[in-house]
């Protein structure tokens, strides 16, 4: 009888992949990220995504998609043909990799098994979150109070509707574990005060903060007085609390929360997490980035350095980087960052997406021609991994869109329009998601000849962020921003020079004078003051701005070109006034999209 052939898996086709690898030599990462960067093709090949392919300490998914791989097997197969080993001959075949890899990734009910967790919801505080564990005894989620097993089992429906993004499924069934609690245990018990949690936790994810609010407080006053004040599901009750206040739009009600938290907690883990939420509500970026910094190593020494809490913090620093302007300092940490992100969680993991998502959002702001690839990729894992409706994919999405604005404007209008209208079903009109999405729209509108229309938009965005967010929030200064670009492409540059000016000096207060922002409301100043008197002084303004530009973004950047090239222009050597075609192509480079950096979402969430 003949043996069976064993199934493939990711695991044999690592082996497989390595035992190429060896047979040509086993170069270095180093060696082979060179060759792939030499070759001209794309996508290059990093270390570290060379040393993931090629580790057979796992058995995921080798990539998201075949071209890293493509170009893997490329660099390799050359150096079979160059040496001929006879050990190489039973894989010098690309497309033969290719349609195996497309096969593994097709297999009905395929499961790779990583070892590490996979929860698709990443929320800080949230069910199976990265800090629940934490605060939460080590138990992990609300669940094993419960103490009954159809409570069990609704709680498991509860937490896989939440993992493929589900919000408002997870409510309803969340609603029922209440009632059912409420029915098959004692009033008062450890149980009931569990699936109380569990239902105003996801009232808050489908879209009722307001509901989270006012259910978390008063599920804290029954924790006190059932189990104590320092039991863990009064410590999540405390945190929570001041989670949902926040995203209710009340900051400094939620600040004075989590300073309670921390002062009534003295050093332990849960007055840790609230200074970590404290620091990530500040809305001064750069200020944000160095407490989350200051706070890195003792976060590191409680959960170690390769825990969620401690790996999140490390992004949350990125981003506020990134949204404090300082793109350089973000692009210089992020590569060695995704490194331990796919080292811990692995590719698919939803943290390991947001944090590609982030670097696509960085590639962008540092103006690198990889940005839209990079975006359009991660969007595409998240879609199928999260499925299309998950937060975070509605997050991947608008990165993508913003990456299209500027060359495909209508392309980004639409995929605007289907994000918005996926994230209205499950998320409330003042979430912050939903304000960025109607935000980005509003600037695509524009950009497509309609700024009447968009400036309405922008007027009801910056309405809800001044109640929300208050005035001086930097997603509120950005929408004022937009709308005097949108005024003045409706009543001329002339009327939006006002609102520049005073834009100017609330973000020299609040972002700094270097934020790219800051000096994006300059460069539109020096172009109005240009275009209204025409003069030599206003060109030698714009010309001072082009040397700033050079130094924060570089010469390449398409905001810097744009201004060198109305610099260059015939009128403008001779003094004269820009044309509009040219001041309107600056000004809509300089329009200022929202969440390509975090900016739209809570960043006290991770």
């Amino acid at each position: 009888m003949e043996d069976s052939v064993p199934e493939d898996s990711w695991l044999r086709f690592r082996e497989d992949l390595q035992n190429l690898w060896k047979a040509v030599g086993s170069p270095s990462s180093r060696v082979l990220e060179q060759e792939s960067l030499q070759s001209g093709l794309q996508p290059t090949l990093s270390r570290s995504t060379i040393r993931n392919y090629l580790s057979t300490d796992n058995n995921r998914r080798v990539g998201s998609d075949t071209g890293s791989l493509e170009r893997l097997v490329d660099c390799l197969l050359q150096r079979a043909g160059e040496s001929e080993p006879a050990e190489a001959a039973p894989w010098q075949d690309t497309a033969a990799w290719q349609r195996r890899w497309e096969a593994l990734r097709d297999r009905p009910y395929a499961r790779e098994e990583t070892g590490r967790a996979s929860s698709a919801h990443v929320s800080l505080l949230g069910w199976d979150g990265v800090a629940d564990s934490t605060v939460l005894a080590g138990q992990g989620t609300e669940a094993p109070w419960l103490g009954h097993h159809r409570l069990a089992r609704l709680a498991d429906m509860v937490e896989g509707c939440g993992q493929v993004g589900m919000p408002e499924a997870a409510w309803q069934l969340a609603r029922e574990l209440e009632h059912s609690a409420d029915r098959l245990l004692p009033a008062g018990s450890v149980g009931v005060l569990a699936g109380r949690h569990i239902a105003a936790y996801w009232a808050g994810e489908a879209g009722q903060p307001r509901v989270a609010r006012a259910k978390t407080e008063e599920i804290l006053r029954a924790c006190i007085a059932v189990v104590g004040p320092g039991h863990a599901l009064t410590h999540l009750a405390e945190l929570r609390l001041a989670h949902w206040t926040a995203r209710c739009g009340d900051r400094q009600a939620a600040l004075r929360l989590y300073r309670e938290i921390s002062d009534r907690q003295a050093n332990g883990r849960t007055a840790l997490l609230a200074r970590l939420a404290r620091a990530r509500l500040d809305t001064d970026a750069a200020e944000s980035a160095t407490r989350i910094r200051s706070l890195l190593p003792e976060l590191e020494r409680e959960f170690g350095e390769r825990h969620p809490v401690a790996l999140t913090a490390r992004h949350s620093i990125v981003r506020a980087d990134l949204n404090a302007g300082r793109i350089v300092e973000a692009q210089r940490a992020l590569p060695e960052l995704r490194d331990a992100f796919v080292e811990t969680f692995g590719d698919e993991h939803a943290l390991t997406l947001r944090l590609r998502t982030t670097e696509a959002g960085c590639a962008h702001a540092g103006g690198r021609d990889e940005a839209r690839s990079m975006a359009a990729t991660a969007h595409a894992d998240a879609i199928r991994v999260l499925g299309p409706d998950h937060p975070l994919t509605l997050h991947a999405g608008n990165v993508q869109a913003i990456t299209l604005a500027i060359a495909e404007p209508q392309t980004a209008q639409e995929l605007w329009t289907t994000l918005l209208r996926a994230a209205t079903q499950s998320l409330d009109d003042a979430h912050p998601l939903v304000l960025t999405l109607h935000h980005n729209l509003a600037i695509a509108t524009q950009h497509l000849g309609d700024p009447a229309a968009a400036r309405l938009v922008f007027e009801r965005v910056l309405h809800t962020q001044s109640d929300t967010l208050g005035p001086d929030a930097s997603d509120t200064l950005r929408t004022e921003l937009n709308l005097a670009l949108a005024i003045s492409e409706t009543d001329g540059i002339e009327a939006g020079l006002p609102s520049f000016r005073r834009i100017h000096r609330m973000q020299e207060r609040v972002l700094g004078p270097a934020h790219p922002e800051t000096v994006s409301s300059r460069v539109l100043i020096a172009v109005g003051d240009y275009a209204v008197d025409g003069t030599q002084s206003g060109r030698a303004r714009l010309a001072d701005e082009l040397r700033t530009l050079e130094e924060l973004l570089g010469a390449e950047h398409p905001v810097t070109r744009q201004v060198q090239q109305a610099l260059d222009g015939t009128d403008a050597q001779r003094g004269a006034r820009g044309d509009d075609a040219s001041s309107r192509r600056l000004s809509r480079l300089l329009s200022a999209f929202s969440g390509a950096g975090g900016g739209g979402e809570e960043e006290e969430e991770e």
